[in-house]
């Protein structure tokens, strides 16, 4: 295999952009899917455990929504502040460090006697999963051939809820039997096993090899590139790093802040909305009539409709704009609430419309991320997305707490999902506002290092 001398990181990139998919790439890929799914399991299993731990603690609405929103707390926390640790630290060993955590949260959480042990137990695993989902998406983009990396990224979003569909089974079929702890002891023993895959064989991310070039950078780059079957280096191409204290100043400024708020609002009102009834939907269908069994069947087929919506998306961005896709989703998620709050409560119209929120609502989700990395240019990029992601949770960990108080309140579940709706509408309209610059008229070269605003436009 012979060896060049590269101008920059992204004539690497360019190289992988334009070949083939290896089988390397394919089974980093492969990882990633695996560990988005026990991410789904791990944070889903909640929302099917909630109706029995609220029995056997006598919880009340508040408390329950509280439970529901510990653990995206702790994501909110995990994409804001442990994600942006992997450009100090790389992502394998932050995956691996999210993992553990993920681990201690679910296996604590068998041992747990009442509400405030439990609500810490799902922050501690949010905290994993948050990091996770914030990093997991990079590796896949950077291992990836750009024409294929729509569809990729797509097939890891659909590990979430392809793990709450898992999730609803081991619910149906083992909390019955065994309890709610069972659920949480099968979700630690399936985190646990792709700790292990992930310490054997996730590899460190090609990008921080070349910009921040810990020991050995060049001989672990030529290793990871011949594993893809690519030329080797002889030398190290020009790093180009940007000073961290004027990344967040280039986030928020000129038009690049104008997207930022645009993004945030679609971000906090996708993921609010969705995971509020991604959570709520098996206690407030069962509160509404339902009985136990039809109950998790809503939330099972919110999930399954997840999987089917993130690969339809997956498929048709390929042909049409993943914005106007993404909002156009944002519309039919609308839809589906408004469906709800005025359905006469025919158990079949239900689920079909549990089905379609799923599909609608997961394929938003698997829109907003790749619509994101566009819009920024490549010094801020992560930065822009965490924080983005992390209005998203801050969303999602408002939404349930509400619905709880809503609950309180006596409302109906017709009147809670009404209240969710219009702010679908919000989103699509701030979803189509975002422009944004293409991804590669935004990879420059050459940024200077002490010239932050270079990269606000």
């Amino acid at each position: 295999m012979s060896a060049t001398t590269p101008r920059d990181a992204d004539s690497i990139r360019d190289v992988i952009d334009s070949s083939p998919i290896s089988r390397f790439q394919a089974l980093v890929v492969g990882i990633s899917v695996g560990l988005s799914l026990v991410d789904g399991f791990d944070l889903f299993v909640m929302s099917f455990a909630a109706s029995p731990i609220a029995k056997e603690w006598s919880l009340n609405g508040s408390q329950v929504g509280l439970l529901l929103s510990s653990g995206l707390l702790g994501m909110a926390l995990g994409s804001a502040f442990v994600a942006p640790l992997a450009d100090r630290v790389g992502r394998r060993p932050l995956s691996i460090a999210c993992l553990s955590l993920s681990v201690a949260g679910m296996g604590l959480a068998i041992l747990t006697t009442g509400f405030a042990g439990l609500a810490l137990c799902r922050i501690l695993t949010g905290l994993g999963i948050g990091g996770l989902v914030a990093s997991l998406p990079v590796i896949i983009a950077e291992y990836s051939p750009r024409r294929r990396r729509g569809a990729l990224i797509a097939l890891y979003a659909a590990g979430l809820p392809f793990g709450g569909i898992i999730g609803g089974f081991v619910a149906t079929f083992v909390t019955t039997e065994l309890g709610w702890r069972a659920s949480f002891a099968v979700g630690a023993g399936l985190t646990l096993l792709l700790l292990l895959v992930a310490v054997a064989a996730l590899p460190e991310s090609l990008d921080f090899l070349l910009v921040r070039r810990p020991k050995r950078a060049l001989e672990r780059v030529n290793a990871l590139l011949a594993r893809m079957g690519r030329n080797l280096v002889e030398e190290l191409p020009v790093a180009v790093r940007v000073r961290e204290d004027r990344v967040g100043a280039a986030v928020l400024s000129g038009r690049n802040g104008i997207r930022s708020v645009l993004l945030w609002i679609s971000y906090f009102v996708a993921y609010g909305c969705y995971l509020f009834a991604a959570s709520w939907m098996p206690l407030l269908l069962q509160r509404s009539g339902f009985s136990s069994h039809q109950s998790i069947n809503g939330g099972t087929l919110m999930s399954a409709g997840g999987v089917a919506g993130i690969l339809l998306f997956g498929g048709l961005a390929l042909v049409w704009s993943a914005r106007m896709l993404t909002v156009a989703c944002f519309v039919g998620l609308g839809l589906t609430f408004v469906a709800i709050s005025i359905s006469a409560g025919s158990p079949v119209l239900i689920l079909l419309v549990a089905a379609a929120m799923g599909i609608f609502g997961n394929a938003v989700a698997a829109g907003l991320f790749a619509i994101a990395p566009d819009l920024y240019p490549a010094a801020v990029r992560s930065t822009a997305v965490g924080w983005a992601v992390a209005i998203g949770r801050i969303g999602a960990i408002v939404s349930p707490v509400l619905a709880g108080l809503l609950v309180d309140q006596k409302w109906s579940t017709q009147q809670i999902f009404g209240v969710f709706a219009p702010p679908m509408a919000v989103a699509a309209l701030a979803t189509l506002g975002l422009g944004g610059r293409r991804l590669a008229r935004s990879r420059k070269p050459a940024l200077d290092p002490d010239k932050a605003t270079d990269v606000v436009s």
